[in-house]
């Protein structure tokens, strides 16, 4: 008996729809590398794209406005974010000096051990009196190597650094410019329908703006009350700490907490009572309130996510991919509701019946 025949339709279909996605695959592959620029190029367009169009109408040239955009990008965002490194490595300079030389941040964790003595941690608190030296030599030297070693990489690595950052401003030119026309045929090539791609795009932008827009607006309130309230407290390297509770503040719920409550619970045991008080209040009453006041509005209102999992999602995302992960983790979370939401809406009389 001859074997059943398989028709050369389908082989045919088989074999090119394999062909695409082993070619998708080695696509991937080769763009590896540049994932993050690519990202950053497509987020900055998403949320520039207002100022592209306004440029172009009025010059009726893409590449112009395009350009010109760029260069608006630079002084909004890059300019003040390397002012900032400068002054963040400045005032951590400064603070590590004073680490290393046995100075300030030691001697006040001395002070406390010393007063910690006569309370029931004592017999824990002996033993570290007893090698307090070598546990600060211990010190000194960690920290000098960590610096050494994230200087050396630092240095190191800057020419890939550049190349990468001109990759970004590549990529964007050709987003801002040509981004429209590409969508387009993604969408012409995608078999999802233009409801569920429009859908999904808008996700995607709502999302990538409002996580944006969420943490420059509350991050940056949040730092400069910090590094002010540390200031008038008479805390070294107000501004370092500043800039440390702006970067915490991505994380929705837990932000500049983990910062100026510490601080408030040491300078109370250095006996630094109306500072220690006075950090812990308007941590509690003013910063924490910023962040529970301003965040859910800011966020949810555009992502329409559950508070919960804007939470995992974002420290999720800042685990798996680093600092950019604030961005890509809400992104793919919301992306992943919306898929939710177009199976609900196709499957609605099915699932009413499960």
């Amino acid at each position: 008996m001859k074997p059943a025949k398989v028709n050369f339709n389908t082989v045919r279909s088989i074999f090119f729809f394999g062909l695409i996605v082993v070619l998708l695959i080695a696509m991937l592959y080769l763009f590896q590398p540049f994932f993050y620029p690519i990202f950053w190029a497509a987020i900055i367009a998403v949320v520039f794209k207002p100022i592209y169009n306004f440029f172009l109408r009025h010059t009726k040239t893409p590449a112009v406005s395009s350009l010109i955009t760029i260069i608006i990008t630079i002084v909004v965002l890059f300019l003040p974010l390397t002012i900032i490194g400068l002054i963040a490595a400045n005032e951590s300079a400064s603070i590590i000096s004073r680490a290393s030389t046995g100075g300030g941040f030691i001697h006040n964790v001395q002070n406390v051990t010393n007063q910690l003595k006569g309370t029931v941690l004592g017999p824990y608190i002996e033993p570290a009196l007893e090698k307090w030296d070598e546990y600060a030599i211990n010190i000194s030297q960690f920290i000098g190597s960590f610096i050494f070693n994230n200087i050396k990489n630092i240095t190191e690595n800057s020419l890939k650094f550049i190349f990468m950052l001109f990759v970004t401003f590549y990529t964007l030119f050709f987003f801002l410019k040509d981004g429209s026309r590409m969508l387009k045929k993604l969408m012409h090539l995608s078999p999802l329908g233009d409801e569920y791609e429009t859908l999904l795009y808008e996700k995607f932008t709502s999302t990538a703006r409002a996580t944006l827009k969420t943490t420059i607006i509350v991050g940056t309130i949040q730092g400069t009350i910090g590094g002010l309230l540390f200031w008038l407290t008479g805390i070294n390297g107000a501004i370092i700490w500043g800039i440390i509770m702006t970067v915490l503040s991505i994380i929705p719920g837990i932000g500049s907490f983990i910062v100026w409550l510490p601080t408030g619970i040491i300078m109370l045991a250095l006996g630094n009572v109306w500072q220690g008080i006075t950090i812990i209040l308007v941590g509690t009453f003013v910063i924490s309130i910023i962040d529970n006041f301003l965040r859910p509005p800011l966020l949810g209102k555009d992502t329409q996510m559950h508070s919960l999992i804007a939470f995992f999602s974002t420290l999720g995302g800042i685990l798996l991919f680093g600092i950019s992960g604030f961005v890509i983790g809400p992104v793919l979370a919301s992306l992943f509701l919306a898929v939710m939401s177009i199976y609900d809406y196709y499957y609605t009389k099915e699932l009413k019946h499960n």
